[in-house]
């Protein structure tokens, strides 16, 4: 392994480890080789490999599932917060702020998602459906089949920047669900998500388009009406105070 001049031996072997992963073109998903082989190949210890290991997860290149080893994230590298949502503190406010970014997004990536899905990527979108609908008639948490609906479907579209990008955009969804108090669930969410699905099964890249945008839509009105009818029992409480 080459010495780069100035940098502890933790961020060479960090460096290291990705030139091996863009090498062999690993994807996300796949599996590093063992720490036993990782380290005949870097020539480091494993308590330097840990600790490269532990940088790359926190920068979310790597992900370490326990009892099976270490595999390549599907963040691909992008931060948690990059677009620092976390500072911005009016919630219904940034809700539909990103809603206006997705819509100019997503009902084109769904036209190509419809065009370019491969049968492998329809099948898991199956699965996310039926988990999606099995976890809101039982009455539990679906944000994370709703988010990996939409995360499927720009993976379908067969561009790789658009995988990445709407990966940021999609944290907004559970504060979506946060704000709608899931009375959208069936009649919005479940409904559209099925209609995207057939749509992209059908490879009908007009439905897909539009099914996604009136999804967005009215997901997008129901919270500015939610959003103006508190302004007004605020008002009124103000008037009845004075």
């Amino acid at each position: 392994m080459a010495t780069l001049k100035g940098k502890t031996l933790v961020e060479q072997t960090t460096e290291h480890i990705i030139q091996y992963i863009t090498d062999n073109q690993l994807k996300p998903g796949d599996q590093l080789p063992t720490e036993a082989a990782f380290t005949a190949e870097l020539g480091v210890s494993r308590g330097t490999l840990r600790d490269a290991f532990k940088v790359l997860i926190a920068r979310n290149i790597l992900e370490a599932r326990q009892g099976s080893g270490t595999f390549i994230s599907h963040s691909m590298g992008i931060p948690d917060d990059p677009l620092g949502l976390t500072f911005i503190y009016d919630d219904q406010s940034l809700a539909i702020d990103m809603l206006d970014i997705r819509l100019m997004l997503e009902p084109t990536i769904a036209q190509l998602a419809a065009i370019n899905a491969t049968d492998e990527q329809i099948s898991v979108l199956k699965m996310n459906t039926k988990a999606l609908e099995r976890n809101i008639r039982q009455g539990t948490s679906y944000a994370d089949e709703d988010a990996r609906f939409h995360q499927l479907v720009a993976e379908a579209s067969g561009n790789r920047i658009v995988g990445n990008l709407t990966h940021i955009l999609f944290s907004s969804i559970y504060k979506n669900i946060e704000l709608t108090l899931d009375v959208q669930k069936e009649r919005n969410t479940l409904f559209y998500h099925k209609k995207i699905l057939q749509s992209i099964i059908d490879r009908d890249s007009i439905n897909a388009q539009m099914y996604m945008y009136m999804h967005l839509s009215l997901l997008k009105d129901y919270i500015i009406s939610c959003f103006k009818k508190k302004e007004m029992q605020q008002k009124r409480k103000l008037f009845f105070d004075e």
